[in-house]
Formats: structure tokens, sequence, C-alpha cells
């Protein structure tokens, strides 16, 4: 059964009951295992380590590993880590580096095998149907030309750092692309496992199903 925690971004003030429940779910006695490279070109890895170390340090997380560089990476050197957090950035960068490296698939199989995963909003969005949802607000600079995600959460796509000035957006994207979506608030994550799917935040969720919006309260499951 999968174990992933997914936000919708924001600074560690905004996230920090999903980041605490997180924690809670994780060994702390294994180096947590952090991917960055959504970020290339846009803040410098020496600044992401130093901003992962801020937010986890303080819940007891000081064992921290980066990795920039996912080539000839298998499954089996994640075995050393307690779980992955992928951060945010460019979506269609980080899919397409993911793809690029083989380290999708190994992705995946990690999170088949009841490994435990945080992706923060790129690295959210990308557990998703389709990452088309950041199209209206990160450049695609690659050469991705399919879209879809790896699917893990009931066939809903993810649209993170929303605000309800998106809902337009939303329903347009619900309509061209047939897929319903979960939206994030930065103050908003989820969690999907094997008791279902729950909001953990201080905002709801809002699930948009055809040209319907739903509220998805807080420790509500689905």
């Amino acid at each position: 059964m999968i174990n992933i925690f997914l936000s919708g971004g924001g600074n560690e003030e905004q996230t920090e009951m999903i980041d605490k429940e997180f924690v809670k779910a994780i060994d702390h006695n294994k180096p947590l295992l952090y991917i960055p490279i959504a970020m290339q070109g846009e803040i410098p890895y020496e600044d992401c380590y130093k901003w992962i170390h801020s937010v986890f340090n303080p819940l007891g997380i000081t064992e921290i590993e980066m990795w920039t560089d996912l080539e000839a990476k298998s499954l089996e050197d994640l075995r050393k880590f307690s779980s992955i957090y992928i951060g945010g950035g460019n979506t269609f960068y980080l899919l397409n580096t993911l793809r690029e490296t083989g380290f999708d698939e190994i992705l995946k199989e990690y999170t088949d095998k009841k490994g435990i995963v945080y992706g923060g909003s790129a690295g959210a969005i990308i557990f998703g149907r389709d990452i088309l949802t950041v199209s209206h607000m990160d450049p695609n600079h690659t050469n991705l030309k399919t879209f879809e995600g790896f699917n893990y959460i009931d066939n809903y796509s993810l649209w993170c750092h929303y605000e309800t000035s998106n809902d337009d957006l939303i329903k347009k994207y619900v309509n061209k692309y047939g897929y319903s979506v979960i939206a994030l608030p930065e103050e908003t994550g989820i969690v999907m496992n094997e008791g279902g799917l729950k909001v953990i935040g201080s905002s709801p969720a809002y699930i948009f199903r055809n040209s319907d919006k739903y509220v998805f309260e807080p420790n509500g499951e689905k």
C-alpha cells in the first residue's frame, strides 16, 4: 500500500502540520533523502539544502542526504533512507529529468513497495493524473511532449498553490482534458495511505469534478 504525503506548497510555517505528520511516519534512525532538482537554474542547490534543514531540523530530522544527479541510481540505493522528499520548482523539468534518467520507474517501484514519499508543489503534482495543472505558471523549456503523471491519487490531477481566483482556470482544465482535480492551498496537504486519502492543514482542499466544486475538510477522509 502506498504512503504518500503531498503538499500544496508554501513556507515551513504553512506546511508545518503536514510536515509533522510526515515526520511521525518515518524512521528517525535512517537519513531522509532530499531531491531538489525541480529548482535547477532557479535556486542554488546549496540554498535548497539549507532550506530543507531549516524545515526538518526543528522537527527532529537532522540527517538529510541530497541527490542532484539521478543517473544510474537503483532501488537498492534507496533502502538506506527513511523516506524521500521531492521539492518544488519547475514541474516540467522535474518530470522530464525523472524520465530521462529512468528514476521515474525506480520512484514508482519504491512507492509501490511502501516507501514513504513527500512531494511539495512540483514534487506533489507529478503524483497526479496529469501535470498540465501547472501550465499557467511553469514554462516548459524541456522536450517533454506527454504530460501524464504517476497517477497515484485516484485518477485526480493535483493543483498546488490554490487560490479561489484559480477556479475558472481549473474548470477550463477539467473541461478540456476531462480529468478531475484536487486543489491544495499552500496551508494544505493530503496523505494517501492504507486509510485512504486524508486532508491535513489549516484550510480545506477542493475537488473539481465535471462542473462541480466540493469542499474537502481537513481530517476528512475520501
